[in-house]
């Protein structure tokens, strides 16, 4: 009786991955149907990670038609973690993001949607993208493992900082190169470059190092590669253009990428490849800012004196979050056959090459190791083959159905665990989005406000609170750092007609008027 099932459901299913685009098309919808159904349990995320708002700053920004904002006045009290203040107000992160999430804003009002959006584009790309390497086949069963662990509720679902952009380039780049070595055509040279544009506007570091290696397996190995060059250049000459304008835009220089004018001004390390060489201190306005960065510089320094250890835990940690350890460990029982199928060694070999670059430079978490995603489920499905070619018959059924339930199980359990919503060991300050909660509170009241935010020892140094929409001005709420009492009267003259608040936290935040002598002192001052 099992037997017949299991024959009955593997029809089925050799049946439907034989028509390739519509494989494609339901390994995109499944995972957008199936999050949009755990809507009534699973609400629209709600941002709390520093990283968040400065791609919804991004996001707002584009949105809004510009491509920075001005900087504005008093800004000592609006300098936040992960932004630019000067010499333009933005996001330090690349546009890619952004722009996707600006799309959804402007076309629903919701941001989110963009991230939605991209996980079934995403879930699609994998799959088209697998189909060049593996049978039909192999190739869906690879893409559901996507769909099932990441694609349904990951932190790159239920976040606004995670690697699903990337990884539709890594994906593009991957599922490119065998179309091109068996046939140079420009489909396929145009989704290469693509996937290269993609990264450059998502990780350009990662990205970069990703690029090279499938770039040199590709003139290693397509004799006529010279001939797609053409069609590439169509693509990415224009967006290197754009690439170099938004620079200058948000940075002042068109060779400087934002993320470095930002560690210019911030960072103790050198913004330079392999971080080890430490600057002098910056100039920082406040002692929220030195001490988080003097932390940011301790935790680095620890990374690199540890090096081995702490990349075998980032080796767990990704193998935890592309596919589970279960079905990690099942694959370590095929580890031999897994190694004599050429599809799975190259994998693992253009994987391991591309991550040796990130990782002796910084600890690499998955939103770092995006690009290589599709060879993560390229692995995992050869691993599932091997399954069942090492056992023929009924045995090698038997076991490969018995690896995707030990896959499938915790999985399925583990939709709605807390770890699912943010970067597993994440604290538990995450969930409680302050700034999101007071700033929807504020919203239901009447007239304008000014919050100014002030720190207790018992502060949690990565919870930062001073975030604020692209059209500062112009916001029912703005968040400002109170710096001193002659500062922050200056700043309440400034913004007339708001009502002031008090924002203390000291591990709870406690929300209070101002005081009337604060106001006072606002008043005496001269415009």
């Amino acid at each position: 009786m099992i037997t017949r099932a299991i024959a009955a459901v593997e029809s089925v299913f050799v049946r439907l991955a034989r028509r390739k685009a519509l494989a494609i098309v339901l390994a995109g919808l499944v995972p957008l149907i199936a999050r949009a159904l755990l809507l009534p349990v699973l609400p629209v995320p709600r941002p709390a990670i520093q990283d968040e708002f400065s791609y919804l700053l991004a996001a707002d920004t584009f949105a809004s038609g510009r491509l920075a904002n001005p900087t504005p006045a008093f800004p000592e009290h609006f300098e936040t973690l992960q932004e630019l203040i000067r010499p333009a107000y933005g996001s330090k992160y690349p546009p890619f993001s952004g722009l996707v999430m600006a799309a959804a804003q402007k076309l629903t009002g919701q941001p989110w949607i963009g991230v939605w959006f991209s996980m079934g584009v995403l879930c699609a790309v994998l799959c088209w993208a697998l189909q060049g390497w593996l049978p039909a086949v192999w190739a869906l069963a690879g893409s559901l493992i996507a769909v099932l662990h990441i694609g349904i509720v990951s932190y790159w679902t239920e976040s606004y900082w995670g690697g699903t952009c990337t990884a539709i380039g890594g994906a593009l780049l991957v599922g490119a190169l065998p179309r091109l070595i068996e046939r140079p055509r420009w489909p396929s040279a145009l989704a290469f470059a693509g996937g290269l544009a993609v990264l450059a506007n998502t990780r350009p570091f990662e990205g970069l190092i990703f690029g090279l290696v499938c770039s040199a397996w590709l003139v290693l190995r397509c004799p006529g590669w010279k001939r797609i060059l053409l069609p590439m250049a169509l693509l990415l000459v224009p967006v290197a253009a754009w690439m170099a304008y938004y620079n200058y835009r948000v940075t002042g220089h068109s060779m400087e990428l934002p993320y470095v004018t930002h560690d210019k001004q911030y960072a103790l390390l050198e913004p330079v490849l392999w971080q080890t060489h430490v600057r002098a201190e910056p100039h920082y306005s406040n002692a929220f800012l030195r001490e988080f960065w003097q932390a940011d510089l301790h935790e680095k320094q620890t990374a690199h004196r540890r090096w081995a250890a702490a990349h075998v835990w980032d080796l767990l940690r990704l193998a935890q979050f592309f596919i589970g350890l279960p079905l990690a460990c099942c694959l370590l029982f095929v580890a031999r056959p897994l190694w004599r199928d050429p599809i799975a060694r190259r994998a693992l070999v253009l994987g391991a090459v591309a991550y040796l670059g990130p990782a002796l430079d910084t600890r690499v978490w998955p939103h770092y190791a995006a690009a290589e995603t599709v060879l993560v489920y390229l692995i995992a499905a050869c691993g599932l083959r091997a399954f069942r070619e090492a056992w023929p018959g009924v045995e090698g059924a038997y076991l490969m159905w018995a690896a995707l339930a030990v896959f499938v199980l915790p999985t399925a359990l583990g939709l709605l665990a807390p770890s699912n919503r943010f970067l597993p060991g994440s604290a538990q300050f995450l969930t409680d989005a302050k700034h999101t909660t007071i700033d929807e509170r504020l919203a239901k009241l009447p007239g304008g406000h000014l919050v100014l935010v002030r720190y207790g020892t018992g502060h949690q140094i990565y919870e930062e609170l001073v975030y604020n929409h692209a059209d500062l001005d112009g916001s029912k709420t703005i968040w400002a750092r109170s710096l001193s009492p002659d500062q922050d009267a200056q700043l309440i003259r400034h913004y007339p007609n708001r009502d002031v608040w008090l924002l203390y936290d000291d591990g709870a935040a406690t929300l209070t008027r101002a005081t009337s002598e604060l106001a006072n002192r606002a008043q005496d001052i001269p415009r």
